[in-house]
């Protein structure tokens, strides 16, 4: 399976004290028979889907090729 994870924090700041948000993790499937399976795994761990994207690559012979994006979030 071929899967890349962009990583992050959400992180607001008062003058009281600092207040953590949600973290989110980006993961980019290259094969849509990949998608489901990166879902369940991502869920089983705790991580819920919030956003699923795709975007076409290329040009010509290339024009077939699409990425999927699966943005998941985690905490309150």
């Amino acid at each position: 399976m071929h899967t890349h994870a962009f990583y992050g924090r959400l992180l607001l700041k008062f003058t009281e004290g600092d207040v953590e948000l949600k973290e989110w993790k980006c993961v980019q499937v290259k094969d849509h028979n990949d998608v489901g399976r990166t879902i369940d795994e991502w869920q089983k761990n705790g991580w819920r889907l919030h956003t699923y994207q795709t975007a076409g690559m290329g040009a010509g012979p290339m024009a077939y090729k699409v990425n999927h994006y699966l943005l998941f979030e985690k905490g309150d």
